[in-house]
């Protein structure tokens, strides 16, 4: 043990953390430097293009600009769907995103260079993230280097590149890192980073605030019982305090979403949940847009459920997991092997089940996974409990990283399932531990896709795969001790980064995608975005400050979403909004107003109605005349055209300086 007054231990100590230091800087480095490789070509135009569509990414976008400059009271109260309250949480808040851009936006107002920087940090954050949790549990950085590069450029990663929020899940490991450095030093430094990063990720993204919440739970648990510390209240007390800190800052920006219940927003059904969950093939499914296995492995093809983990990282991982109790890769004893033949078949057939395949002998059939899962653990336990030798190598497992990350993974992988489990489309488990958080713990129901606990499952196999890389380099020196130059832990770094690279790879990726496959009849095409706003929106700057604007054509996504973001321009309420979930009145004013031509009495009456005193007709986005159309049935009504710029007329409604007022 190193004394505190030591010259020599303080010496040692200073070199560590200098290597550190120089190794978690260049690891940073080199995630950078991968994070633009993956996501080639959007490093050639940060400020104006916008990874993969003009759908989400610009919704996102519009969010981050609309918190970095409304911080504080009415800020939950954002300019869309107006006159509605709370319309913010109709979608993530992305607080933490925007604390983290805000200088820049406010420096450049250029909301895309902000979106794309939060991109790119999410490949940074989340490699570097593993890389620290990786190397802390293993001692080996090479390790930890692959660890961080199969998590941060994972293949579930490449198919939601247009959701930034489940992107953002770089905090999950920092979290991990800091209470795993608090248990090892007791540093009171380790707990505030532990708070801090778990308030970043809960404020990141919804899902995993939820989703992440019984996984660093049961991380504390593992940690105080394998360290027997459940009783030293010197431990215990300042856990429980940073828990409760973590959660007083997280609460106040989940009662909005509560409040929206009250004004009529449902939860998630069962049935919209189950569509969303993760078929078992899915985790054999590549997205179409890998590179490498893309065109190979679409077993089950749907939204949300290409979930495949890379191949390498999948051997690495099983490698980490049997080498765990010992840190070498060696074959167990053949009197072991016979002791542990039951829970192996017990395992192979529920293994079996789980895929949806039946099994069948001479004599019967076996169809039930609920049975083969009991067997399965009566096997284990009766094996554990039998054998002196294998309960031992059991506790010693349990107590290891692999052990713990090992439990983390397989629950992860259960609850991407969702509330039941199924292959290929059939149900093969009635019930799956999702079904009860759904029902039980607040909050469960109001997220729709289980599948995205694949995340989390990239987690647990990326540490595992740090450890299964360990064990390997391990073992390699220690049977070829003096007989080779190469250094095991750089040769295994350099092919495992190539392998696990190629797999995740998906460069280029799409940019700027602009279709013109409306639902609306009636629209034109729109040009690709630009960052500079149209002069119309300058103009409505102008406009008294309780103006609420109406912008025509309204209710087409592509529309609306151009809408608010080009509304940064003014910030003036408009009634048009695209987010996660709309009022209940919005469908019917859209499907009003598309018959304005038709019905033009009705559609004026709804129109009124919606607590517009501005209206701007975009006619060039009409197909043929239907613009000018437009703008004649405002003038008929009595609605005054008070400027006309470019091909946008802006008209404003009768008495609404009374209702401005």
């Amino acid at each position: 043990m190193l004394r505190l007054n030591d010259p020599d231990s303080a010496r040692v100590r200073s070199s560590k953390l200098a290597r550190n230091g120089w190794q978690t800087a260049a690891a940073a480095a080199g995630y950078v430097l991968l994070s633009i490789v993956f996501t080639w070509p959007l490093a050639l135009g940060l400020a104006r293009d916008i990874p993969n569509d003009y759908g989400d990414p610009l919704l996102n976008a519009w969010i981050m600009a609309w918190d970095a400059t409304h911080a504080g009271r009415g800020w939950w109260n954002a300019n869309i769907f107006a006159p509605h309250p709370l319309t913010l949480a109709y979608s993530e808040h992305l607080a933490a995103q925007a604390a983290t851009i805000a200088p820049i936006y406010w420096a450049t107002d250029n909301p895309i260079l902000c979106y794309n920087l939060v991109f790119l940090s999410t490949y940074v954050l989340s490699g570097l993230g593993v890389f620290l949790l990786a190397r802390e549990l293993t001692g080996s950085a090479s390790s930890a280097w692959i660890a961080g590069v199969a998590y941060a450029f994972a293949p579930f990663r490449v198919g939601t590149v247009p959701h930034i929020q489940v992107l953002s899940s770089g905090w999950m490991p920092f979290v991990l890192f800091a209470w795993r450095r608090y248990f090892r030093t007791g540093s009171i430094y380790a707990l505030a980073g532990a708070a801090a990063a778990w308030i970043m990720q809960n404020l990141s993204c919804g899902y995993y605030l939820l989703y992440f919440a019984p996984v660093a739970a049961g991380y504390l648990a593992w940690e105080l019982t394998t360290r027997r510390l459940w009783r030293d209240l010197r431990v215990v007390i300042p856990i429980a305090v940073t828990c409760v800190i973590v959660g007083a800052v997280t609460v106040p920006f989940l009662l909005p979403y509560v409040e929206l219940r009250s004004l009529g927003f449902d939860s998630r059904s069962m049935s919209e949940t189950r569509g969303f969950s993760a078929d078992v093939f899915a985790y054999f499914t590549a997205d179409p847009n890998l590179r490498l296995w893309g065109p190979l492995l679409q077993v089950w093809p749907r939204a949300e459920g290409s979930l495949f983990p890379g191949l390498v990282v999948v051997l690495l991982a099983a490698a980490g997991c049997v080498a765990g109790a010992t840190g070498f890769l060696r074959v167990p004893s053949a009197r072991t092997l016979i002791r542990l033949i039951p829970t192996i078949a017990s395992a192979i057939v529920a293994l079996v089940l789980l895929t949806g395949w039946q099994l069948r002998t001479p004599g019967a059939r076996i169809t039930s996974l609920p049975r083969a899962l009991v067997v399965l653990l009566a096997s284990a336990v009766l094996t554990i409990a039998m054998f002196p030798d294998i309960r031992q190598r059991a506790r010693t497992w349990l107590c290891s990283p692999a052990g713990g990350f090992t439990l983390i993974t397989l629950f992860a992988v259960a609850m991407s399932f969702g509330p039941r489990v199924v292959a290929g489309g059939r149900v093969v488990l009635d019930v799956a531990p999702y079904d009860f958080f759904y029902r039980l713990v607040p909050g469960f129901d109001g997220l729709r896709v289980p599948a995205r606990y694949g995340m989390i499952v990239t987690l647990g196999l990326s540490v595992l795969a740090a450890c299964g890389l360990t064990a390997i380099v391990e073992t390699w020196r220690k049977k070829r001790r003096d007989r080779t130059r190469i250094d095991p832990a750089i040769a295994a770094a350099v092919v495992c980064t190539c392998l696990v690279a190629a797999e995740g790879f998906g460069a280029p990726i799409p940019i700027n995608q602009n279709g013109a496959d409306y639902k609306r009849p009636g629209l034109a095409p729109l040009p690709l975005l630009q960052v500079e706003a149209p002069p119309v929106y300058d103009f409505i700057r102008s406009l008294p400050p309780a103006s609420v604007i109406l912008e025509l054509p309204l209710g087409e996504p592509a529309f609306d979403l151009r809408y608010m973001f080009y509304s940064r321009r003014h910030w003036r309420p408009i009634v048009n909004g695209y987010s996660g979930g709309q009022p209940k009145d919005y469908a019917l004013l859209d499907m009003t107003l598309q018959d304005f031509a038709t019905r033009p009495e009705t559609a004026w009456t709804v129109l009124r109605r919606s607590g517009a005193t501005h209206v701007v007709v975009h006619e060039s986005c009409y197909a043929a005349d239907l613009g000018a159309r437009a703008s004649d049935w405002l003038r008929a009504n009595g609605a005054r055209e008070i400027t006309v710029l470019q091909n946008d007329r802006v008209f404003q409604l009768p008495d609404v300086t009374r209702r401005i007022e």
